[in-house]
């Protein structure tokens, strides 16, 4: 049991260890952070919207590429988080109209007899004209 106990640590420090960038010479990451990129007026009103900053007017004309990652994330939540409140509201919605249509009596298969009723009389109407 120790020994098993022994090989998940040592293996967990490997991974740990093997997954952290190194710290000597520059990276990927940090060349990534150093980008400079210049919003266009959509990814500004994102970083507006995502409290980045207060106005269009306060954004630098070069933002980091980081920046508007994460504000295209936090808008992205955003936005899912505004999307499924307006289906639980939809689905409450239909709900709702489908008990008052219960309360009055409507239901799809009464709807599909009286068409089928109406069908039914208008092919009768149309085949009594031709067979006089």
């Amino acid at each position: 049991m120790i020994k098993l106990l022994s090989i998940r640590l040592c293996t967990r420090y490997v991974i740990r260890n093997m997954c952290t960038p190194s710290t000597s010479g520059p990276s990927s990451s940090q060349s990534s952070a150093r980008a400079q990129y210049r919003p266009s007026e959509f990814q500004k009103f994102i970083l507006v919207w995502t409290k980045k900053y207060k106005s269009k007017e306060e954004i630098p004309s070069f933002v980091s590429a980081d920046l508007i990652e994460r504000s295209r994330s936090q808008a992205r939540i955003k936005i899912a988080n505004v999307l499924m409140l307006l289906t639980a509201l939809a689905s409450l919605g239909a709900i709702f109209a489908g008990k008052a249509a219960a309360k009055r009596g409507e239901s799809v298969h009464q709807m599909n007899i009286d068409w089928h009723k109406k069908y039914e009389e208008d092919y009768i109407k149309k085949q009594d004209p031709t067979s006089k």
